[in-house]
């Protein structure tokens, strides 16, 4: 994208959205993040574009990205080769340790070079001025890295037939990790670290909750950890069915479980089990809501449920619409009926 135009988007992204008197954005999110009785429910929608977040996500994928021609393959920094689907995100096609043999002469990238982290400083220094609530984007995010360089069969066997060389790449992304929590602490004005790895299949886990807890869990929680030690919240993308682990997700530290899928685990166990323990960012299930049969009404009924259940604990719960709606087959209509239900069940301000 030209200079120009990319000062345009960003303009437009970092727009303040109405707020109370002696309230910013960051400090409503703040509050309903940490149960502190925040005055209205934060958002991020997307169509219309109006946000109490700032999220790097977006500057990469939305203002600099663009989508991998159907067909086409392209290779990344990492050497995986990506095979382009028609729709934003393409399909791991070449996984470069698929033997991990060649673990040995790997090259790990700079995931986060000097000119990256001009943009960052540039991004973040406005969406303060803006009084956004800033949310560094994870550049590894473990699992599913470790899916794309490796091959999704070779990975779940690796762990039972390679487990020495298994960990040490799992521990080279762990330290890699950390390594961008900390440069996000030291450019200063980030105060949420983002991750997007997928746990759950439609019904379960994709791995034994106990080989989870063994593996993973005690990495996880020194990533936290750094982010905690850093000032920053920790926010989990996670999709699927992931209820064996939310309870390992709060006791090591995660304050804000974004999912895009609540259906699939239950509003109300969620807010019944859970509520009050950890915020939970969702958009109305992506799944459900472009069902057939499913109606406008049927979806804003859905936002009033997930308010009323997740948000009853002096906070709890912020709003979310789907960043890449096409891409789900989200009517524009479906899409603007949500937005305008999130908005009349307490994100709106004024009220009424």
């Amino acid at each position: 994208m030209a200079p120009d135009n990319l000062a345009a988007a960003l303009r437009a992204y970092l727009k303040q959205v109405p707020t109370p008197q002696g309230f910013t954005s960051q400090e409503i999110v703040r509050r309903a993040i940490e149960f502190d009785s925040p005055p209205r429910i934060p958002y991020s929608f997307v169509e219309p574009l109006e946000s109490d977040f700032a999220e790097m996500s977006a500057l990469t994928s939305i203002f600099l990205g663009s989508p991998i021609p159907k067909g086409e393959l392209r290779f990344d920094e990492w050497g995986i080769g990506w095979r382009g689907t028609g729709r934003q995100v393409g399909h791991a096609d070449v996984s470069p340790l698929a033997d991990l043999s060649a673990l040995d002469t790997y090259r790990y990238p700079n995931v986060l070079p000097q000119w990256r982290l001009d943009l960052v400083k540039v991004f973040v220094e406005h969406a303060n001025g803006a009084g956004k609530y800033v949310v560094g984007a994870d550049p590894i995010y473990s699992w599913e890295r470790l899916r794309a360089l490796m091959g999704y069969e070779n990975l779940m066997l690796a762990m039972y037939t390679e487990r020495e060389r298994f960990e040490l790449l799992l521990d080279k992304l762990l330290d890699m990790t950390i390594q961008a929590v900390n440069a996000y602490r030291d450019v200063g004005g980030v105060h949420g670290f983002m991750t997007w790895e997928d746990w759950g299949l439609q019904t379960t886990l994709q791995i034994r909750p106990e080989q989870w807890r063994e593996i993973f869990k005690p990495r996880y929680a020194r990533i936290i950890r750094a982010a905690h030690d850093a000032g920053m919240h920790y926010i989990w993308h996670c999709c699927g069915f992931i209820l064996d682990i939310i309870p390992d997700m709060i006791e090591i530290g995660v304050d804000v479980l974004q999912l895009d899928q609540p259906r699939i685990l239950g509003v109300d166990r969620l807010a019944d089990e859970f509520g009050g323990k950890i915020c939970f960012w969702n958009p109305v299930d992506i799944q459900w809501s472009t069902g057939e049969g499913v109606t406008d009404e049927d979806a804003a009924a859905e936002v009033r449920h997930m308010v009323e259940q997740l948000g009853r604990f002096r906070g709890g719960f912020m709003a979310r619409q789907y960043r890449l709606p096409r891409d789900i087959g989200m009517s524009p209509e479906r899409h603007q009926a949500i937005y305008k239900a999130f908005m009349e069940a307490g994100c709106r301000w004024p009220r009424g």
